[in-house]
């Protein structure tokens, strides 16, 4: 968020500080990349789950992993909707009446910890061997946002040093 200078009349906008195209390109896959090494997480812990475990671990790893790649991309498109909607409210001054209602913002973010809770209270109540595999499988595209954030700053710090 860009902070205004003391002397700055509100109205003014202030430029942020210009972005090394370089650092910019290598810091604009990020998505995608949490995206392919939280499948390939997905799938060498469903395999390695079957088979030094059981297959019921492997299939709660491969159903939770995949409930939380699900979750992910539906946290990332609201929050671009929402950051566009912010910005296009920035813009206009004027009450547009084609904008969308705050409902449908507000909506989908409970909702995806409601199908959450509700396949982890299924799967406690019919299936307890799948439990742990499932939550395992949760946490991998955590494990995935973590590495590239590793990887970002070692590539940051490489390209300070540069």
């Amino acid at each position: 968020m860009t902070t205004l200078p003391e002397d700055a009349i509100p109205e003014q906008e202030v430029d942020p500080a210009p972005i090394d195209p370089e650092m910019e390109q290598s810091l604009s896959g990020a998505y995608r990349r949490i995206l392919r090494v939280a499948i390939a997480l997905s799938v060498a812990g469903t395999l390695a789950a079957a088979l030094f475990f059981t297959w019921e671990s492997g299939l709660g790893v491969a159903i939770g992993s995949l409930l939380a790649y699900i979750n992910f991309v539906w946290l990332h498109r609201g929050t671009e909707r929402l950051v566009e909607r912010i910005l296009a409210s920035n813009k206009t001054t004027t009450n547009d009446t084609s904008t969308p209602r705050k409902i449908r913002f507000a909506f989908p973010f409970p909702l995806r910890y409601a199908l959450l809770i509700g396949v982890a209270y299924v799967i406690l109540k019919s299936y307890p061997r799948l439990l742990i595999g499932f939550i395992v499988g949760l946490i991998l595209p955590i494990v995935a946002a973590m590495g590239e954030g590793i990887y970002e700053a070692v590539v940051i710090s490489k390209i300070d040093q540069a």
